[in-house]
């Protein structure tokens, strides 16, 4: 095996190369785009070669160099030192894959090689390719909730399920707070289900908390078709006493009292689930006309006769 830790033989291609403009400037400008930071930057970060970072992209062959070199001389493994030196080569634009005969000469770990690949796709926002390796079922996840919060942000975008692909393929654990509401959000908006399905397997606080965003979510909509769907899946959610407890007090008492339709979800539920007369208790100070000519009144009154109300009416009140 030759010596990656000497720079001529790493570039022996062209031991003079330096960065084309147009790869330092898109490398330069999706940093920016995903809030200045990408993932070869956490992870020179992660094995405590901080300072590297500043040197990429590097503008010179000298910065290039300097870069080989803070990465060679660290305290990180070999195989991590070669897996930083094979993204980087990534970048050099030849006939050869370049990358294939470094992988070859230096050992490179197949594992390592198939994250690389995927980190840089990221880092170039080919989000479809890069989830063509970082899913590799024998793969350990690398920065999965970044992972999953740049697709949410930016995946989005190009292809709506690539988040979803993700988390069904990887199960990251979603701990970060500000990934675990992007997330949910991201996730009530595809199914109102499978969010309830997600907050259920969530610490009791959290939750709570999560049923509660979901009521709020499912509310805030503007009216159409597609909130009364929504209303009406939520509505049919198989919530347990205790659940159903905390959605009534949310909504209320709580701050979702205000939310549009908050008491007519509540009382649409009672009648959902059978409890007719705790509907009609609730439903004496609602009155006035609905979506689709519905209107309490008229629902109530069939509530009394013993008529469950239709389904569509349960669409109609929210």
């Amino acid at each position: 095996m030759g010596d990656f830790k000497d720079f001529d033989t790493v570039f022996s291609f062209d031991p003079t190369y330096a960065y084309d403009h147009k790869v330092i400037d898109t490398i330069l400008s999706n940093r920016r785009t995903l809030e200045n930071e990408l993932l070869f930057d956490k992870l020179l970060r992660l094995l405590h070669i901080n300072q590297a970072s500043k040197l990429y992209p590097p503008r010179s062959n000298q910065d290039l160099r300097s870069l080989h070199h803070k990465i060679v001389s660290s305290a990180a493994p070999d195989h991590h030192k070669l897996s930083l030196l094979y993204y980087i080569l990534k970048d050099v634009k030849t006939p050869e894959s370049l990358t294939t005969r470094f992988s070859a000469k230096f050992h490179v770990p197949a594992k390592y090689e198939t994250v690389m690949e995927g980190l840089w796709h990221m880092d170039r926002m080919q989000f479809e390719r890069a989830l063509g390796y970082l899913t590799q079922p024998s793969l350990a996840p690398t920065f999965p909730e970044e992972i999953l919060h740049t697709l949410i942000r930016h995946g989005t975008q190009v292809d709506r399920s690539l988040p979803l692909v993700y988390f069904h393929t990887v199960s990251p654990a979603v701990t970060n707070p500000k990934v675990l509401e992007a997330f949910f959000s991201y996730l009530s908006q595809c199914s109102v289900t499978e969010a309830f399905y997600f907050a259920r397997g969530q610490p009791e606080n959290i939750h709570r908390h999560l049923l509660e965003q979901l009521a709020s979510l499912v509310l805030s909509k503007q009216s159409g078709e597609e909130r009364a769907t929504r209303a009406t899946e939520f509505v049919d959610l198989p919530l347990s006493d205790e659940e159903e407890s905390w959605i009534e007090e949310y909504l209320h008492e709580g701050k979702g009292k205000t939310l549009h339709g908050a008491r007519d979800t509540v009382m649409a539920r009672k009648i959902s689930t059978g409890k007719f007369n705790e509907a009609l208790l609730n439903g004496k100070i609602l009155s006035g006309r609905l979506f689709d000519g519905i209107n309490w009144e008229n629902l109530k009154a069939g509530v009394n006769l013993g008529l469950g109300p239709r389904k569509d009416d349960r669409a109609a009140i929210q």
